[in-house]
């Protein structure tokens, strides 16, 4: 019965880890994602500035997340 227990800790305490770090590294997954985006536009399309291009891609990803 006793190890049950510890098996239950460290399951609960794996589960609030997992759930902070998918928190944390949301938004970096989401900038990196957006800076792929931009390279690979301004090398297909070399008449589009970067500006434009981040602007074009950030709407696109913040589409398809929702």
């Amino acid at each position: 019965m006793y190890k049950n227990y510890k098996l239950l800790l460290f399951l609960s305490i794996a589960v609030i880890f997992l759930y902070y770090s998918v928190g944390k590294y949301e938004e970096f997954s989401l900038k990196k994602s957006i800076s792929a985006c931009v390279l690979a536009k301004s090398k297909i399309t070399k008449e589009i500035t970067p500006k434009e291009a981040r602007n074009i891609c950030e709407e696109e990803i913040r589409e398809k997340l929702e």
